[in-house]
This record gives C-alpha cells, sequence and structure tokens, in this order.
C-alpha cells in the first residue's frame, strides 16, 4: 500500500479508481464495512482501490482546541486500513485553501480527472465540501455524467445504537470500554513511542515504560488493566496509570505508564500498543511514596484476579 501525502504528489495514475472517503476516526466497523466493499470491488473489476482522507480532521481544523477528542491518530488509521489490501491512501491537507473547494469541483478536478474514479463507496449520512453541500444528490447527477457509480452502505447499530464516531467517545468517556469495544470490533488500544520519564517509579519498585498523550484524551485518568503488544512481537500483561502523577508533583503533561508483570524489558525508542481492558480506579493524590506503593500492590492483586493469572 502507498500513502499520497497532498493532492500536488498524486502521479500520473493510468488505471481506473474505487473510492471512499472519510474521517474514520476510530475505525470502527461501519469504516470497516466501507474498506472492504471498496476492496471487494476493486477486486471484481479491477480496479484500484483509494481511500481518501483529512489531516487534520476538518473539525480538528475549524474548532481547533474545541474539536471532539481524536480517537485514532494517523500511524494508527494507516495500519487498520492497510489490513483491508487497499492500494493507496490519499492524505489531503485540510487547510484555509482546501476549505473552500466547492464539492463539484472536488469531484470533477480531483476524483475524476486525477484518479479516475469509476466507484465511490459511501455511507447513508454522508457529506463532503465547502459548507458541507456535497451530498448524494450531487454525486448522482455527476454520476450520470462522468459514468461512476455510487455505492451506498448503511449505518450500523448494535441494541438500537448508531454505531459511529461520536458513540465510541461517548462510551469510553463513561469508562464504558466493553460497548466502545462492541463498536470498533476490536479491543480499545493506544500506540506510542515509549520515552524516559523521571524513573520515579523504579524508587518503589514498579518501573514502567512511558508514553506521552495528547492533552485531550478520551479516558479518564486512573488505573487500568492491560494488555501491550511490542515492536518485538511478544505481548505482555501489565497495569497502567494514565494521568499525571499527582503524588509526585512533577507532571505537568499526560502520560500513560505501563508496569509489566513478570518480565524485564528495555522498550525505550521502541512502538508499542497498549489494549485497554478494565478501570480499577480513579488517580488519586497518596500522602506518601509508601501509602502509593501499598495501594498498587492492591491494585495489581485486583488486575492479575481479572485476566485470571498469580
Amino acid at each position: 500500500m502507498k500513502i499520497i501525502r497532498g493532492i500536488h504528489n498524486i502521479q500520473d495514475i493510468s488505471f481506473h479508481s474505487v473510492i471512499t472517503i472519510g474521517k474514520f476516526d476510530g475505525i470502527h466497523l461501519g469504516h470497516q464495512k466501507l474498506f472492504l466493499k471498496t476492496y471487494k470491488i476493486s477486486a471484481q473489476y479491477k480496479l484500484l482501490s483509494i481511500v481518501i482522507l483529512f489531516e487534520p480532521q476538518p473539525l480538528e481544523f475549524f474548532k481547533k482546541n474545541n474539536s471532539p477528542i481524536r480517537i485514532t491518530k494517523f500511524r494508527e488509521k494507516v495500519k487498520w486500513i492497510s489490513s483491508y489490501n487497499i492500494d493507496k491512501i490519499l492524505c489531503i491537507r485540510f487547510n484555509q485553501s482546501f476549505k473552500s473547494v466547492k464539492p463539484q469541483d472536488f469531484i470533477t478536478n480531483i476524483l475524476i480527472n486525477k484518479l479516475h474514479m469509476k466507484f465511490i463507496v459511501i455511507g447513508n449520512d454522508f457529506r463532503f465540501g465547502f459548507n458541507r453541500n456535497g451530498n448524494i444528490e450531487l454525486l448522482k447527477k455527476l454520476g450520470d455524467k462522468y459514468k461512476f457509480s455510487i455505492i451506498k452502505i448503511r449505518s450500523l447499530y448494535k441494541k438500537s445504537m448508531k454505531i459511529s464516531s461520536t458513540n465510541i467517545r461517548k462510551a469510553l468517556s463513561k469508562n464504558n470500554i466493553k460497548l466502545a469495544n462492541n463498536f470498533l470490533g476490536r479491543q480499545f488500544s493506544i500506540s506510542g513511542k515509549v520515552i524516559h520519564g523521571d524513573k520515579l517509579a523504579r524508587t518503589i519498585n514498579y518501573p514502567t515504560a512511558n508514553i506521552r498523550l495528547d492533552q485531550k484524551f478520551l479516558l479518564n485518568h486512573g488505573v487500568y488493566a492491560v494488555k501491550i503488544k511490542c515492536s518485538i512481537n511478544k505481548n505482555f500483561l501489565g497495569i497502567s496509570n494514565i494521568g499525571v502523577k499527582p503524588t509526585f508533583m512533577k507532571n505537568t503533561v499526560t502520560l500513560l505508564e505501563v508496569h509489566l508483570f513478570n518480565t524485564n524489558i528495555d522498550l525505550y525508542g521502541k512502538y508499542i500498543e497498549v489494549f485497554i481492558y478494565k478501570k480499577i480506579r480513579d488517580e488519586q493524590l497518596f500522602s506518601s511514596k509508601e501509602e502509593l506503593k501499598n495501594q498498587i500492590f492492591q491494585d495489581i492483586i485486583k488486575v492479575k484476579k481479572y485476566f485470571k493469572i498469580s
């Protein structure tokens, strides 16, 4: 799979294509259905399969710090999209210039003239372009003119709730990880590069691997039962704290700290994926290191009981 970073980097494409477009935040079951249909059409008609997404996401551009908290970073989106055997991802820079592009111009100048689109796969609530004026009716009108077909995929529901990025955010903000997982079709996870911390956790015999998080983060601060997968393709069980370590009063940034059970592996500089399973408690301020150490001991007992290990 090839990533095309920006419209200006589109090279001459001689193949006709099938395209799907969206923010795809979360890569949930609804998104996965779009990717699967895109792949199947490309295989059936021997077309190039292309996923178009935007960085930053449009609401991140318009609302800045008031935009919805992101579920998946660009790196994670690429990983999940590539698992559907998509040929190319076109990542369009959403900026002041692009926001003014009219829907009809986007379709004709980019999708038709540059990408030679023959099919477009969309959800039934799809809108695009300047002021979100582009809709299915416009696609149908231009489809007749430029000879491309529109494949509309219905929204998915679980227990009468629509599978959407918005509902996943709501579930995670309420610590309902199980519901979020049902919408995602997988275990919710956080990925990042392990950084050097202040090593204070070592002073209480609970060394951690640390990932720096955005200040705006989906999960509430607290202690969680986790599994991690690292670049050496090994999985480990552990306990994680998400927060600012108030007892040490050192942090001004949000960290995800992971203490691994029964292992002593050097993860500095490596990318790890942390799978979040269950919240154990909220982050707390303790009066001393010893009180914190005793609480961590009790937390670990709970996490090991949850994972059914000794």
